[in-house]
């Protein structure tokens, strides 16, 4: 019955603005995504499909690596958010990360 909200918004203005990153799946789909190193990132966790309810979750060293996220998205200054919901209504935990995005100038 969970959903992940993931929406990413781009520095521009002197403040982080919605971009054009922004996309709902379901928290089973998520959690066993092997898409922008999911699997990597909830290694030191025991967050499985199918919570339940009175078990207590973890989860430390969460972060994304680089290599794994999709091609194209523009350079700049990025705020990544991720809403856990319940009921596809209320959030139950947000993740926020801030990041840049930087393309190496190839010659030749």
């Amino acid at each position: 019955m969970g959903q992940v909200l993931i929406t990413g918004y781009q520095f521009r203005s002197n403040e982080y603005r919605k971009g054009p990153i922004e996309f709902m799946m379901g928290l089973c789909s998520f959690l066993l995504s092997e898409d922008y190193d999911i699997p990597h990132m909830l290694s030191n966790s025991n967050m499985k499909c199918l919570m339940q309810k009175g078990v207590h979750y973890y989860a430390y060293k969460v972060y994304p690596n680089a290599t794994n996220m999709p091609p194209l998205i523009p350079e700049g200054r990025w705020k990544l958010q991720l809403d856990f919901l319940h009921l596809n209504q209320y959030t139950a935990f947000s993740i926020e990360w801030y990041s840049g995005v930087e393309y190496p100038i190839r010659f030749g």
